[in-house]
């Protein structure tokens, strides 16, 4: 049996809903790409590796642990 690297860093980025001032988390590994104003590029919603629901900006902790939990990683980085 072969144990999952618990150091693997994933990239999170929080994309805000207007219409119903929330936000969502989208976290992914492997995110490397970047676009012409140099941010990091993401796979679409259905490609990433954990999506949050809608959630409030003060519950971002515990999805950012319940992403953590999911994706068997302690290393959640969030960018721009």
């Amino acid at each position: 049996m072969f144990s999952i690297a618990k150091n693997t860093v994933a990239k999170a980025k929080l994309v805000y809903n207007k219409k119903l001032n929330t936000y969502k988390l989208l976290v992914a590994f492997n995110v490397t790409q970047r676009n012409k104003k140099g941010q990091l590029m993401f796979p679409v919603q259905a490609k990433c590796n954990y999506v949050s629901g809608d959630i409030a900006l003060a519950d971002l902790h515990n999805t950012l642990l319940n992403a953590q939990k999911t994706l068997r990683t302690n290393n959640i980085v969030l960018v721009d």
